[in-house]
């Protein structure tokens, strides 16, 4: 895509798409450097009480601030047409994407690769936080070697932790603990369990 303004923002290139959200590569002239811009769906953010959520449940993640949390820049406001997050571009790969390219043969490297992701998901719980979508996707590896966790809070941040209007699931059956496919309360131990699937993945 050619570049294109958005806000304060110059939009650069596509990075994905998925159920919740559109993610671009984008750049911030104000501060002079790059970030990524999560913007939601429209049917998912179309009610002012629903973005008045996204943007209190952002403000909330963003005063985490863990080396293994993505870090968090900016967030529309309930006023803004969009609901957008601005975070930090970590320029590697999805941990998906980087053990099917080198895969792990000893056990214990993979519980080093989560160890940082298991404290990161410690300081969020701790502060009422649950992320509800822990899976290798959602975990990216910068140019250091170290874990990152991404898409803290953001089914949370929608008040819609499992369906969407159009009655599609959010986020991998295959990392989701029961009590999340299921529709009921989640807590913490949704995430205990999403780590056990990713370590027996891993």
């Amino acid at each position: 895509m050619s570049s294109q303004p958005f806000g304060r923002y110059t939009l650069l290139e596509k990075l994905g798409h998925g159920g919740m959200s559109v993610v671009h590569k984008a750049f911030d002239p104000r501060l002079e450097r790059s970030v990524a811009i999560k913007i939601l769906h429209p049917h998912l953010a179309e009610r002012a009480d629903s973005r008045a959520r996204f943007s209190r449940e952002a403000r909330a993640v963003a005063r985490l601030r863990h080396p293994n949390i993505v870090e968090v820049f900016d967030y529309a406001s309930p006023q803004s047409n969009d609901s957008f997050i601005v975070t930090e571009y970590v320029d590697g790969p999805t941990l998906r994407a980087f053990v099917e390219e080198q895969p792990i043969k000893q056990p214990e490297v993979a519980v080093l690769l989560m160890v940082p992701i298991v404290d990161a998901l410690d300081r969020a719980h701790q502060a009422g936080i649950v992320h509800r979508d822990v899976k290798p996707e959602n975990i990216m590896i910068r140019s250091d070697g170290s874990p990152v966790l991404l898409d803290f809070g953001i089914a949370q941040m929608i008040d819609m932790p499992t369906l969407t209007a159009t009655g599609t699931m959010l986020g991998s059956p295959a990392h989701m603990a029961p009590e999340v496919i299921d529709g009921h309360e989640v807590g913490a131990a949704a995430d205990i369990f999403s780590v056990g699937t990713t370590l027996y993945w891993l």
